[in-house]
């Protein structure tokens, strides 16, 4: 697969980035369709593909894609091409978890030569594990010393002629170490978008601990000997468990699967973190869960629910960001997005660094639509001073509270005489600028610049 992509710039969101040339592989599944991991694909501009013993290149499309479990599916954009491609073709088929200490072949296209390239390797460890494409979420991964460089992205992972994993990262800092994507995670993506769309992964929203382990704990929240679990320490607003788990609740079963104190469970004969219970399922599907809660035992069910923050947590893929301008600043949503652009956690001021983290725990706060971060100043002397307000997020505009870029707009548009002012979160004295000042030499700076436009909403 060679792709050539080109993500927006986050701190100039009306620019995009050079384009990049990205390089990985796919394989067919039913459909026939064209399997691969997201980072492959993402931010496409314009796809090729070429299938092994064909030297011709095929155009090809994204048709659904999962940043959250790094997965894409694409097809051949042409009819009568697609044909010809996977003409003589046979779909792989799908295997179950590899057994450790079992050996397993990647196959793909890595750098370093143009044919195809098998390496075998050790299935050392199964577990759940953050995905690097997204930064923020976490499934089940096979871990294995089966050589994994970059152009073996999305290759298939064989054992006795079934896919058992797709290859997608590997662990840098230790050698031999790569990491795959379960068969069981590629046909939750495969379910998911048999309806063609992509729901995402179902969570209940909460925080827990292993703290019955601890036998003080155990005793004050009288939990008998004979029942394990763990212990609810936050809840989460607008999300399925807000209002029915409480903190200090201890959850013993989920489905049909008892809780260890180190919240662990056991599907087909394999410990695994309690979650994955509910990776197995699709988003909206019921959960239903054992409680021990005032010293009594309870059921609960909860339709999953997939955790769409108000401000994004995960790297910006397939995003094109959205900016308002006035008088040469220009505003754009808080994201982690935005965030890499400042380099560290260091240079990200105390105030925004914990409006990012607590924004989607704050009952007050998670109805907000978004936060309007100053991204940059196109410097002119009508918003001389304001560099010292980059990477702040605005709060009020002459005393109205905001909570998007439609809302900083508004208010500023709306405001009544000459003298605007903006209040920033952690921010004592507000940044006043001129309305008609801006008004009159907005159309000037953009110009100046090279802006084209100076608004996406």
């Amino acid at each position: 697969i060679h792709c050539t992509a080109q993500p927006f710039l986050f701190n100039s969101p009306w620019m995009k980035d050079a384009p990049r040339r990205v390089m990985g592989t796919g394989f067919v599944v039913t459909g026939p369709r064209i399997l691969t991991n997201a980072h492959v694909v993402s931010d496409a501009r314009y796809i090729e593909i070429v299938r092994l013993g064909d030297d011709r290149k095929y155009v090809a499309y994204v048709q659904h894609i999962a940043h959250d479990c790094d997965l894409a599916v694409l097809d051949v954009q042409d009819k009568k091409e697609k044909e010809a491609f996977f003409h003589g073709l046979e779909p792989l088929e799908f295997g179950e978890l590899p057994e450790l200490n079992s050996i397993v072949a990647t196959y793909g296209f890595p750098m370093g030569g143009t044919q195809i390239s098998i390496t075998r390797g050790v299935v050392s460890r199964i577990q759940q594990w953050t995905y690097s494409h997204s930064g923020s979420d976490a499934h089940l991964v096979i871990q294995t010393d089966a050589a994994i460089n970059p152009g073996n992205s999305g290759g298939p992972v064989l054992q006795e002629g079934k896919v058992v994993g797709v290859a997608f990262q590997a662990f840098v800092q230790a050698d031999n170490i790569g990491y795959l994507i379960p068969a069981m995670v590629v046909r939750h993506f495969l379910d998911d978008i048999s309806d063609g769309r992509v729901d995402g992964w179902g969570e209940l929203g909460l925080h827990y601990r292993h703290d019955l382990q601890n036998r003080m704990v155990r005793d004050i929240l009288a939990v008998p000997d004979s029942d394990h679990g763990v212990v609810v320490t936050r809840v989460f607003p607008n999300m399925p468990a807000w209002g029915l788990l409480k903190p200090m609740d201890v959850i013993l079963q989920i489905g049909d699967y008892p809780i260890g104190d180190d919240g662990l469970v056991t599907m087909a004969g394999r410990p695994v973190d309690f979650p994955e219970v509910m990776e197995r399922e699709q988003a909206g599907s019921e959960m239903r869960l054992r409680v021990w809660r005032d010293k009594k035992e309870i059921a609960l069910s909860f339709p999953l629910k997939r955790w769409d923050m108000v401000i994004p947590h995960s790297n910006p893929h397939d995003v094109v960001p959205n900016y308002y301008i006035c008088g040469g600043l220009c505003f754009t949503p808080l994201s982690r997005g935005y965030l890499l652009t400042m380099g560290s956690w260091a240079k990200v001021p105390l105030g925004v660094r914990n409006l990012y983290f607590e924004a989607y725990g704050d009952p007050e706060l998670v109805s907000a639509q978004e936060f309007p971060v100053l991204g940059i100043r196109l410097p002119d002397e009508i918003n001389a001073g304001a560099e010292d307000y980059v990477g702040q997020v605005v709060e009020k505009v002459n005393g109205k509270l905001v909570r998007s870029l439609k809302d900083l707009k508004q208010a500023v548009e709306n405001s009544e005489g000459d003298e605007l002012n903006l209040e920033f979160t952690g921010m004592k004295i507000p940044l006043v600028l001129s309305k008609s000042a801006t008004a009159k030499s907005g159309p000037e700076i953009l110009l100046k610049y090279h802006v084209p436009e100076g608004e996406r909403l």
